[in-house]
């Protein structure tokens, strides 16, 4: 514990009896709570807590850290992990602190620091309580994590592993919160205005993750949005006209509005007219009267002239009458924006023991719970399931990687952004009939998943090879793939 840093003691109450609890950092994100025996804490004690001291969490271990321990008087206390972060989080001098010095640990976000610096918001987070943050799988033995089926070969430890696919689950942060609402330093509102804002990783904390086999069905659909669009000779000039800036418009505009509000009228309609005055006498500058009566600005003319009587018709469609002629359109496609992929899975899984049920039981509800809105209650406000809820927070969000041997990502298929799941869908009778083991269990279901990804696919994704936001781990914040130059990409 060379680098480890003492930060505070920490006001945690077990079976409502105070414990001697220190809280110890780490600059690379480890935070470590240590509880030890008695009342007296020397400072050799202190700056040593793993030779007396109790280990009783650590954001290291994807083990959630909960259980009990046999403190030396004859009683045995218990804890939870969720305790522990909830007092961390509320301690403004704990966060500050844990800010300046290094990485923030993974249950922490730039949101949590800027809460508890920010007296509107903090109230609204005592306030408002979410609902208490979701567990999958730590009660099986597996940390926060499953795999179907249970005796595949995924993951590093294995040679030869199976080819799978793992969907990481995590609660979900706005992206762009930082630069639009002022939380990101140095950012004013120019900046946004002239360069555009920047996006961040839409995760917040790891909640657990599934592998699962690799599906039948394997496809992806890139897509961007393009549309037709027209521009005749009488826009194009009007385009020319006011493209040199708003000089001569701006003097036009201001001449026009002083003179309609001098005349009783509304001065910003005058405002418009006068810059309209300026583009059109633009347009015709320099153009003869031949040229400009078998140009589409006489028809345009007649066609505002009728409409003043009530008579709706086009330039368009007096010149097809008179001249057999229509104006040149110049069609063009043009690019619209980008579009946001969709994705589909289908699994039948179908249990063998009664362990192996449970496990798809679990993972049924990893998908279910996980796409859920989230209700938020005043505290106090009675019970989570049928007490008041005042907000509804986003559901939480999914992260899927094709894997192969040494958890290697498949260079041959598709990377997948960040996504939400949008539909789950079980079949609980795919043989058409219902057929369960004992206790109802059914003897296989179908599940099929539908997902879609936060945001569009651009051409710096296929270069991105590390940087700020690199998905380091499974259980890690970052949310960009490195992009191998021999892989698929996206």
């Amino acid at each position: 514990m060379s680098e480890t840093k003492f930060l505070k003691k920490l006001n945690i109450l077990v079976e409502n009896v105070p414990q001697i609890t220190y809280l110890y950092y780490n600059p690379n994100g480890t935070v470590d709570v240590y509880q030890f025996p008695g009342n007296n804490i020397t400072r050799e004690r202190k700056k040593n807590p793993s030779v007396d001291g109790t280990l009783i969490y650590s954001n290291s271990n994807e083990v959630v850290m909960t259980g009990s321990v046999d403190l030396g008087n004859g009683n045995t206390y218990f804890w939870e992990t969720d305790d522990i972060e909830s007092a961390i989080k509320d301690d403004t001098d704990i966060l500050n602190k844990i800010k300046k010095a290094g990485v923030l640990p993974n249950f922490l976000t730039n949101d949590d620091v800027a809460i508890a610096n920010d007296p509107i918001s903090k109230r609204l987070k005592e306030k408002f309580l979410t609902t208490k943050e979701d567990s999958f799988f730590r009660d099986l033995g597996s940390g926060n994590s499953a795999q179907y089926p249970v005796d595949a070969l995924y993951g590093k430890k294995y040679p030869d592993s199976q080819d799978h696919l793992v969907i990481s689950q995590y609660r979900y942060k706005a992206p762009r919160a930082n630069s639009i609402f002022g939380k990101t330093e140095g950012v004013k509102p120019g900046d946004i205005l002239t360069g555009g804002f920047a996006r961040e990783s839409p995760l917040d904390k790891f909640l657990g993750l599934v592998r699962m086999p690799m599906p039948n069905a394997i496809q992806d659909s890139n897509n961007v949005a393009w549309g037709e669009d027209t521009v005749n000779a009488l826009e194009a000039a009007a385009l020319n006209a006011s493209s040199g800036g708003f000089g001569d418009d701006a003097f036009a505009a201001a001449l026009g509005g002083g003179l309609s509000f001098l005349g009783g009228a509304d001065p910003i309609e005058g405002a418009k007219t006068g810059a309209a005055i300026n583009v059109g006498s633009q347009i015709i500058d320099g153009v003869n009267n031949e040229n400009l009566n078998s140009s589409i600005l006489r028809p345009e003319v007649q066609a505002r002239i009728l409409s003043t009587l009530g008579i709706e018709t086009s330039a368009e469609a007096i010149l097809a009458r008179k001249e057999g002629v229509v104006p040149n359109s110049n069609l063009e496609l043009l690019f619209s924006g980008p579009t946001l992929r969709q994705f589909s899975f289908v699994y039948k899984m179908s249990p063998r023991s009664s362990r192996e049920a449970t496990i798809v039981n679990r993972i049924l509800r990893f998908f279910k719970q996980g796409m859920a809105a989230r209700k938020q209650n005043a505290k106090g406000g009675g019970a989570t399931a049928g007490g008041a809820s005042y907000f509804l927070s986003t559901p939480n969000v999914f992260r899927l990687q094709y894997r192969t041997t040494e958890d290697e990502a498949i260079k041959g298929l598709n990377r997948i952004k960040t996504c939400a799941l949008t539909g789950t869908s079980v079949n609980y009778t795919p043989e058409g009939t219902f057929a369960s083991y004992d206790g109802g269990q059914p003897v296989s279901i179908l599940l099929t998943l539908a997902f879609q990804e936060l945001e569009p696919i651009y051409d710096t994704d296929y270069k991105f090879t590390d940087g700020d936001g690199a998905r380091e781990s499974d259980t890690g914040e970052g949310y960009r793939w490195k992009i191998d130059p021999k892989e698929v990409g996206y």
